[in-house]
């Protein structure tokens, strides 16, 4: 399974080097279902700059993933099983996004879903994982669904599921009404579930239940991506159709998703929570960059930055991976002053931590910078002080994992552990380290990749702005964490601690959905059941009785 993995990344990285070249790709495209008169549909590759990119982030990611498993899963039962799913969910993922059409691109759409609910609860004999996995499967359905009309809004509209015909009909202003009102409401909608935005994020953090190298290719290259690739090849409709209120919701939903999952990590203690909140919350942070404008330029800045994201959320997993597969737990209050047991592993998620929190010259801080850049030249300032308040937390809660984690007193659980550093783990994170530096300063090249020639320059404004975030973030965390004035524990009195419980219990999204969505159907189920006891004279006297209502209906209808 490794090696397939890295001849599959080894295979995208030819064809970076083809698109640089200007090597013309035919795209070829072959007959899958015909129904002569009513329906023919064509299947095909399709090889752009945006889909050799992400092809590209996802085989070689999920390579580094699949070698570091070697040692994660060595003793696990079940191996056949997990590799066959790993390979399925990156192979997928590659076929979704090459799909030269939505009906393939939804094929492949919903084989990752089916990946990620095998592979979250792959530990079946768990409860929670089994209740995770079904969680993350009926939660992502919903945004399926709205997915699934919309591309049969498309084919009505445009007579093809091919992106091309889409295309060139908007172009050619060839397109009924529905496509340009229903058809962005329901792709966002799918996009939504997929990637874990507001209001269908609550399925994510609960995934944290599967191995962590499952984790990380969720969050880094696999299933969460899959939306934000979704918008950004979708991003002409929006640009298209009524651009002033559906970008405008773009950088809502991104908005709002990005900043109120950063409090969430705030008070988790899960320490792979905290990680599965900072993912959907940049997300938020791509979907809002994909608002702020019409055009490529606003595409590449989203792909950068999910470019940045993909290499630190990995090295922050197989970090957090490597402090899990030895002490048997997530609990941050367990652990403590790990950082002579683990230095390598210390120094890497150091590293992520850095690039997550937009600290120079880390990748995360250029495509954070170009975030900031362009809500400033677009003039969305709401949007712009969403991306600094989120900026700010997020610098607060990364910072307080590496402090209950790596830094002070060991806790009594640590002492009596010994933490593991085999180097097939390690290697992964030397890796990842090395190409959360580079990458940041690939901005200019990736740019003219992707068609764009910005001036990729830091600016001042934005500089400030970060500087702004990281003391807002920062100096409460070094007064809460490491000053103790006042202790973290106080926090949980009084309305403090009201605010406290909010957060941790992710303002109760789950609970509401428990309530109105669980128990309310399984109440209507049960009053349903009364009305079908299973007694034969019973039934046949409602049966009459419908009929015989039915056939009023009939006449009067007739009469009419």
């Amino acid at each position: 399974p490794v090696v397939v993995g890295f001849v599959s990344a080894a295979l995208a990285i030819s064809m970076v080097f083809d698109v640089i070249r200007g090597a013309a790709y035919p795209n070829p495209q072959f007959p899958w279902i015909l129904i002569p008169g009513i329906l023919e549909v064509k299947v095909g590759v399709l090889v752009d700059p945006l889909s050799v990119f992400m092809v590209t982030v996802v085989s070689c990611i999920g390579a580094l993933i699949l070698l570091y498993s070697v040692g994660y899963m060595a003793n696990e039962e079940g191996k056949t099983r997990y590799w066959f799913f790993m390979l399925l969910f990156i192979g997928s993922m590659i076929g979704l996004v090459i799909a030269d059409n939505f009906l393939t691109l939804y094929i492949f759409w919903e084989m990752v879903g089916l990946c990620s609910y095998a592979l979250i609860g792959f530990w079946y004999k768990r409860p929670e994982a089994r209740r995770a996995g079904m969680k993350a499967f009926i939660v992502t359905r919903i945004g399926d669904v709205f997915l699934l009309v919309g591309i049969i809004f498309i084919y009505f509209s445009v007579g093809s599921f091919s992106f091309a015909a889409l295309e060139g009909s908007l172009a050619a202003l060839k397109i009924l009404p529905s496509l340009l009102t229903a058809v962005p409401f329901l792709m966002l909608m799918g996009a939504i579930g997929k990637s874990a935005q507001l209001p269908l994020h609550v399925w994510l953090p609960d995934a944290m239940e599967g191995p962590t190298p499952v984790s990380a290719l969720i969050h880094a290259a696999t299933m969460v991506k899959a939306g934000v690739y979704l918008m950004a090849r979708t991003h002409l409709i929006y640009s298209a159709s009524a651009p002033e209120l559906w970008l405008t919701t773009l950088i809502w939903v991104g908005g709002i998703t990005a900043l109120l999952t950063a409090t969430m990590g705030l008070t988790s203690v899960d320490i792979k929570r905290v990680l599965a909140y900072s993912t959907v919350s940049q997300i938020g942070y791509m979907m809002l960059t994909l608002g702020l404008g019409a055009g490529v330029s606003y595409v590449f800045v989203s792909q950068f930055h999910l470019m940045s994201h993909a290499v630190f959320k990995a090295l922050l997993f197989l970090c957090v991976g490597v402090l899990v597969h030895s002490m048997g737990t997530r609990d941050m209050r367990q652990m403590g002053g790990l950082r002579r047991d683990a230095p390598l592993t210390f120094l890497t998620c150091v590293i992520g931590v850095l690039a997550l929190s937009g600290i120079p010259p880390l990748n995360g801080f250029w495509s954070k910078e170009l975030i900031f850049e362009a809500a400033i030249t677009t003039g969305q300032y709401p949007a712009l002080l969403l991306a600094v308040l989120t900026a700010a937390i997020t610098f607060a809660y990364s910072w307080r994992l590496i402090i209950l984690t790596f830094l002070g007193e060991k806790s009594d659980y640590a002492k009596k552990v010994h933490i593991h550093e085999p180097k097939v783990m390690v290697i992964p994170l030397l890796i990842l380290s090395f190409f959360s530096f580079v990458t940041g300063f690939w901005g200019s090249n990736f740019a003219g990749f992707m068609g764009v020639h910005p001036e990729l320059q830091v600016e001042a404004i934005t500089v400030i702005l970060s500087v702004v975030a990281f003391l807002v973030g920062g100096i409460p965390l070094y007064y809460v964490y490491v000053r103790r004035t006042p202790p973290p524990e106080s926090f949980g009195r009084g309305s403090a601690g009201a605010v406290q419980r909010l957060l941790f219990n992710g303002y109760y999204f789950d609970k509401a959905y428990y309530a109105v969505f669980l128990n309310g159907l399984r109440a209507g189920v049960q009053k349903f059941r009364r009305t079908h006891p299973g007694i034969l004279n019973y039934n046949i006297t409602m049966i009459t009785g419908g009929l015989f209502v039915l056939i009023i209906l009939i006449f009067l209808v007739g009469g009419l």
